[in-house]
């Protein structure tokens, strides 16, 4: 990327200034309080926004801090650059209530979207930390932070080994992670399921034998009770019914005696009565037979009922034997309905108890995501180890050039702890001078520049850096920005870095606009 000029619109101190720059090293000179540190702060707005902070730190957030002093309802700038073969117009409103950024392609006259990640993507999609702790550097910023420790950290992790970071091991380890907790919690619930179902399952069993026990009891009484309608049926039955009919004959042959006394009786009174003895004898016969006759026909009707109310008696017993076999069928049924049910649980309940071969296709699952996981941590290591050793190397090599080989050998740990080597010995980054530590500091920006930024190489921004520098150092590392950076911004309040580049015929481009 190349930055091709500035417009600052309206951002704090700043009103209508265009800034153009070219390839190479830019120079723009400027005495303090002159608004180079806006400037600076404007291209990173820029190329990123402005995130606004929450609560009492809303007060000292960039947003506040560049605010613009006049007209503050209209805060915005704009930007031209080019990108490949290709020129870009980005256009920002800052406002809180009016957020706006539009990007336009001016060679193909498309318009992009900042929202859906084409900014981003022309920056090679580098994040502010990185472009704030590596091509970026502020005042009083010539020290690398912890932040920029952890970008690398999560870079390695997303690093497919061939310089892009297209694969995101670390997004990949953490959706590995979620679907694994998920899986967990699956298991947990249908762990809960089945036993919660073991338990309804005893509970049910539990139930249907009481159930099939009560059953069994009510069969067993209702059988005995027919038992019961059976031998009185055979025993008491026809007992009754001759028993009765004995009592009827005994009466009957008391009814014959009592005829006979009668009609003797009314013989006797006739004699004495008419002294005709064959007149009276006659009438007492025929009152005989009368009387008999009459007490005969009452009795077989008699017997007649008893028959009847006795057939009677033994079709209600018949009834109610019929009654209680349908009850005993029907509880019969039932009775081997819930044993059924019964035996089915007892067989699905030792199922689930007995150990089923295999995995489950959770398990299974589970299993794959872990070595999954695995394997992501491995490739990360090794990564980590790579890039690490890339990172080294680079910041080795470019010590020794901006020292002229005086320290060759530069360890970088992985929270960025440094140290170097000389011939004779190791030496902690703390225990050197501030100019060289600085320079320490400045080789690992570029070093991890060049890792984290080789998608596209970007512009290196100076904000008054070298103010610990000598004039040798100050020359060395101009020298080494031309030779191997297409654009640097050097913002500064001292006239010695334009002397130094005219001292040794060194090419830059002065921007004249803090100075008019």
């Amino acid at each position: 990327m190349i930055i091709e000029e500035l417009h600052v619109k309206n951002f704090g101190k700043l009103q209508d200034v265009r800034v153009p720059f070219e390839k190479g090293l830019n120079l723009i000179y400027g005495p303090n309080e002159s608004g180079k540190t806006t400037l600076h702060t404007f291209l990173r707005c820029m190329l990123f926004g402005i995130r606004r902070s929450r609560g009492r730190a809303a007060a000292r957030d960039v947003y506040s801090r560049y605010e613009p002093w006049d007209y503050s309802h209209y805060y915005a700038g704009s930007m031209r650059f080019t990108s490949g073969d290709k020129e870009f117009y980005l256009d920002r409103t800052f406002q809180k209530d009016n957020v706006r950024a539009e990007l336009y392609c001016v060679t193909d006259g498309e318009r992009l979207s900042v929202k859906r990640g084409d900014l981003s993507m022309l920056l090679g999609n580098i994040s502010e930390i990185v472009y704030d702790n590596t091509i970026s550097i502020g005042q009083t910023k010539g020290i690398t932070d912890q932040d920029l420790a952890l970008e690398l950290k999560n870079y390695i992790a997303n690093y497919q080994g061939t310089g892009d970071s297209d694969l995101n091991l670390q997004k990949t380890l953490q959706i590995l992670k979620d679907q694994r907790k998920v899986l967990q919690g699956e298991q947990k619930l249908k762990s809960a399921q089945d036993e919660a179902a073991k338990n309804e399952a005893s509970y049910q069993m539990l139930y249907l034998r009481q159930e099939v026990q009560t059953l069994a009891q009510r069969i067993q009484a209702k059988e005995g009770q027919l038992q019961q309608l059976v031998r009185q049926q055979e025993e008491q039955g026809n007992a009754h019914l001759q028993k009765s009919l004995k009592k009827k004959q005994r009466r009957r042959g008391g009814l014959d005696v009592f005829q006979l006394a009668t009609a003797a009786g009314a013989i006797a009174a006739a004699v004495f009565l008419t002294g005709e003895f064959r007149l009276a004898a006659a009438a007492a016969g025929i009152l005989a037979v009368g009387v008999s006759l009459f007490f005969r026909t009452k009795l077989q009707k008699q017997i007649l009922s008893i028959q009847e109310h006795h057939q009677e008696e033994q079709q209600m017993l018949a009834r109610q034997m019929e009654r209680i076999k349908g009850s005993i069928h029907d509880q019969k049924d039932e009775w081997n309905d819930k044993r059924a049910k019964l035996e089915t649980l007892n067989r699905e309940l030792k199922l689930s108890d007995r150990e089923m071969p295999g995995k489950t296709p959770l398990e299974e699952e589970m299993e794959g995501i872990d070595l999954a996981m695995e394997v992501i941590g491995i490739i990360g290591q090794r990564l980590q180890n790579e890039i690490g050793s890339q990172i080294c190397d680079r910041t080795s090599e470019v010590l020794a050039e901006l020292t002229q080989g005086k320290y060759h050998q530069v360890s970088v740990d992985k929270d960025l702890q440094m140290g170097i080597s000389t011939r004779q010995r190791y030496i902690p980054v703390e225990q050197l001078s501030r100019g060289t530590m600085e320079q320490v500091h400045f080789a690992l920006r570029m070093a991890v520049g060049d890792v984290l930024c080789s998608q596209e190489p970007l512009p290196v921004v100076l904000d008054d850096v070298f103010a610990m520098y000598d004039e040798e150092r100050l020359m060395e590392t101009l020298q080494w920005l031309i030779e191997h950076k297409q654009q640097v911004l050097v913002f500064t309040c001292h006239k010695r870095e334009e002397q130094i580049l005219n001292a040794y015929g060194m090419h830059y481009h002065r921007v004249d606009v803090f100075d008019k």
